[in-house]
């Protein structure tokens, strides 16, 4: 029997008052908001597919400085002024490959006291609101890199002639051997438990994703088949073990040989080892990266020809990864160099500098505000004031309380895409309520009772969404 009107909305009020529980928006960081995913070129985090929005910076240093109980408080001091700036992405390393401070010293042997300092860092990043996104090795030799693991397979006795041959640097990509020490690596790190916060790192949420390698390079093979091959290896191994973060190459941008690669826009014109369409189209590859370093890239050239590079190349990358990739796109790292020290010519660096921070922002939020694949960056890098980090500068850094002006169009470039985030999920609310006000409005109606029926509806979605998991396609 049909039930009359006044038993529908008595039925509809009791339903509301006892599954219409406040949604809010979760924080960055995991703080509620589940896993951040792929939509297309978006990332999205939360049941109601919140748009996220990407200002960070690196700070390689983070582990290694948490590592020393003592030192612990820098660490959340970086964290504490990255929150007031709005910033809500870290990118930093997962690795230390033998050397005097490593957290694998030889294969499958880690030292405890590095892995609680990563441990710390993300129960850290979590509890400030900000992303981690973890890097598992390096292309070059800080920090050990993929020489370092060569290195292993030439002095593995049990190995024989095999890995005694290995000649280069870029045998990482193709050793058998040197990828089961690699493949260890990433299960060793990917299924660690932390000793802070009791939860497995395939498991938190404060973990935006996971870099396979520090700019990947191949002089063994320049037109970009090595690196290829390995990614497409290494990738979807990563993925059985953790299915539900993100993972990218952790690739420059530079171009090879394959289908749609640009390596006319190389700097200098020529083959770095890697191809940004063909690689950021392998299986388990999630999103594309590039970076940003014209100044460095081309050498000698006029500040003409640099901005020149800057525009052609972010356009082609933009261009390319939503035409061929229709993936999000980010600029992981970007800086310009302090040439200058002392006097007025360091003031006039500075200044070039932060003109080059706000060309990059500005170019993330043009394509952001528009719907497009390039969505967020990382500047390189964060450093603090003082605690024996000195040794640290390297021409890039930026120092948030000391750099005003850097520090300014930092935070106001946050506060943009954040409110940006915000519109997007307003008028994503918007176009759901005039989809569900088509549905329900009827003439004779109260608008009370439409309003009820909008609600219910609305909760009807949520509620069913428990009894089944919500597939998102990433094209």
């Amino acid at each position: 029997m049909r039930p009359r009107p006044p038993a529908l909305v008595s039925s509809l009020l009791l339903l509301l008052l006892l599954f219409a529980v406040p949604r809010h928006a979760a924080a960055a960081g995991g703080d509620g908001g589940g896993m951040v995913r792929v939509d297309g070129t978006r990332f999205v985090a939360g049941d109601g597919d919140r748009t996220v929005y990407l200002s960070g910076f690196n700070a390689y240093w983070l582990m290694e400085m948490a590592s020393d109980p003592s030192r612990r408080g820098g660490v959340v001091s970086a964290f504490r002024q990255a929150a007031a700036h709005g910033l809500n992405l870290a990118r930093t390393w997962a690795f230390s490959d033998g050397g005097d401070r490593p957290l694998q010293s030889s294969p499958g042997v880690y030292h405890e006291d590095m892995f609680q300092g990563l441990d710390f860092v993300i129960a850290e990043a979590r509890r400030h609101g900000i992303y981690l996104l973890l890097c598992l090795t390096n292309n070059f030799d800080d920090f050990g890199g993929k020489r370092q693991y060569v290195q292993w397979a030439r002095e593995d006795v049990a190995a024989g002639a095999a890995a005694h041959n290995l000649t280069s640097a870029d045998d990482f990509f193709n050793s058998t051997l040197v990828k089961s020490y690699y493949k260890n690596h990433v299960k060793t790190v990917l299924t660690r438990v932390n000793t802070v916060t009791g939860v497995a790192y395939k498991d938190d949420p404060a973990i935006f994703g996971w870099e396979l390698m520090n700019e990947p390079r191949c002089g063994a093979e320049p037109t970009g088949a090595l690196v290829q091959a390995w990614v497409e290896e290494m990738a979807p191994y990563l993925k059985t073990i953790d299915a539900a973060h993100l993972v990218t190459a952790g690739l420059e941008g530079f171009y090879g040989d394959g289908a749609h690669e640009s390596k006319e826009l190389n700097p200098w014109g020529i083959y770095y080892g890697t191809n940004f369409v063909a690689t950021h189209q392998a299986a388990g590859i999630d999103f594309a990266t590039i970076h940003l370093y014209p100044d460095v890239w081309l050498w000698g050239s006029t500040a003409d020809q640099q901005a020149r590079f800057f525009r052609n190349w972010t356009a082609s990358h933009v261009s390319d990864t939503e035409r061929h990739l229709r993936k999000p796109l980010l600029v992981t790292e970007y800086g310009k160099f302090l040439w200058e020290e002392g006097g007025e010519n360091a003031t006039s660096a500075t200044q070039r500098r932060d003109r080059f921070l706000g060309m990059v922002l500005d170019a993330i939020y043009e394509s952001a505000s528009r719907g497009g694949p390039l969505v967020g960056g990382a500047f390189w890098q964060l450093l603090l004031d003082g605690d024996g980090m000195d040794a640290l500068k390297d021409g890039y850094q930026i120092v948030l309380p000391e750099d005003a002006r850097a520090a300014t169009i930092i935070s106001d470039h946050s506060e943009k895409m954040a409110e940006l985030s915000k519109q997007v999920a307003a008028e994503a609310g918007r176009r759901w309520s005039r989809k569900i006000g088509s549905f329900v409005s009827w003439d004779g109606t109260h608008p009370y009772v439409q309003r009820f029926l909008i609600r219910f509806v609305s909760l009807f979605r949520s509620v069913s969404s428990l009894f089944g998991p919500t597939i998102h396609v990433a094209s």
